[in-house]
């Protein structure tokens, strides 16, 4: 009877010890892959804080540039509005300066080059020449007026013709005109004067 006591407390025992040993087994592999879950989950977050750091300094590179693009255009914007502010006040000093020509040794000579160019753009035997500029005396005018080819019909007007003075030509029944104004020449020549003023002003 006590060999079988023992037995049992021996059997017992060590099914006490194997089921120790096997929750000391389970633990551990819980353990383990709880170590696992985790260390995933670290490398996860790691990869995705990465990535949204990385997309962040994308967008934040992104918006810098559009900030120094727009910043860049902006002061191209300004430099063209100086530079035509420039441009334009140089070409107000010439129409000052070519309204004042009635004034100057250069009338004369630039008058009569003015009134043959448009009776030549007329073409006509029968022209109507009119001449108008701020400041000119009509007794030259007149004078000037003498001398044109016959057939021509010299008109003086009282006012500087298109503000700044100059001629006009035409045929008698007005169907062929010629404006040789100096504001007229002036928009003729608008692109390639702005272009040589520009490049003399500023180098370009």
């Amino acid at each position: 009877m006590k060999e079988l006591a023992e037995s049992l407390e021996k059997l017992h025992s060590r099914i006490l010890s194997d089921a120790k040993l096997k929750a000391a087994e389970i633990i551990r592999d819980a353990e383990e892959k709880a170590k696992q879950i985790l260390d995933g989950a670290r490398a996860q977050a790691q990869r995705d804080a990465d990535e949204i750091l990385s997309k962040a300094s994308l967008e934040a590179e992104s918006i810098r540039r559009g900030i120094l693009s727009s910043r860049i255009r902006a002061n191209r914007l300004r430099v063209l509005d100086e530079k035509n502010k420039i441009v334009q006040s140089v070409l107000e000093s010439v129409e000052q300066r070519l309204s004042d020509i009635a004034r100057t040794d250069q009338f004369q000579p630039a008058l009569k080059r003015f009134i043959a160019e448009a009776v030549d753009a007329v073409g006509t035997d029968d022209t109507v020449v009119r001449v108008g500029f701020q400041n000119a005396e009509r007794k030259s005018l007149d004078s000037l007026g003498q001398t044109l080819p016959k057939g021509t019909r010299f008109v003086v007007e009282e006012k500087p013709i298109d503000d700044l003075g100059g001629v006009i030509a035409s045929d008698v029944g007005g169907k062929i005109i010629f404006n040789n104004s100096f504001r007229a020449r002036l928009e003729r020549l608008d692109n390639r004067l702005l272009t040589t003023i520009s490049s003399t002003i500023f180098g370009e």
